[in-house]
């Protein structure tokens, strides 16, 4: 085989192994979301992760952030896809990043979303329109089972400062989520 053909073959390996890693095999995951307005209640959700974004995919996005500001990394986000987060019963939002990290052996999972909007929020020009992010931080033990963190709604910025992304949640900030659970098929 020629150095050519080799070089050629040795780059197919190296792509396909790359974007095997960023592959996820699909994970899925329900939770309790335990809200605090005056109707509290318990929402039941689901979030199935089909992809883990690369840490260049995660470098690419800061630097948009950075450069570019809040809105370019809205319409950035709105084209990545690495799975769902739903309410039972409801089509939910595409998660756009999706990142898994250990901490002390546990697997932290962090999901943001560019989060759906309704016509009615859009069309009030209501305030939490200007935060148009989701976020979802789990941490689970060796059983999957765990606990975390949500904001439906969130700005996020750039700090010069401290050099990185910054997440302003609007209004009571982030809300506990409990019982969170692996759906192993």
């Amino acid at each position: 085989m020629s150095k050519f053909a080799l070089t050629i073959a040795a780059v197919g390996l190296i792509s396909m192994a790359l974007c095997q890693n960023a592959k996820a095999q699909e994970e899925s995951y329900s939770g309790i979301l335990a809200t605090s307005n005056a109707g509290a209640k318990q929402i039941r959700f689901t979030f199935t992760i089909t992809k883990w974004a690369t840490q260049d995919e995660i470098k690419a996005l800061g630097k948009v952030l950075k450069e570019q500001g809040q809105n370019a990394l809205f319409d950035e986000l709105k084209k990545l896809d690495s799975g769902r987060i739903n309410q039972i019963g409801e089509t939910g939002n595409q998660i756009a990043v999706a990142e898994k990290s250990t901490a002390g052996g546990n697997t932290v999972i962090t999901m943001i979303t560019a989060r759906r909007m309704s016509a009615t929020e859009l069309a009030r020009k209501a305030t939490n329109t200007n935060y148009p992010f989701a976020f979802l931080q789990v941490t689970l033990n060796d059983k999957g089972e765990g606990t975390g963190k949500m904001v439906t709604a969130a700005k996020i910025k750039y700090d010069e400062e401290k050099g990185h992304a910054v997440l302003d949640p609007y209004g009571s900030g982030a809300t506990p989520v409990t019982n969170v659970q692996s759906l192993k098929k």
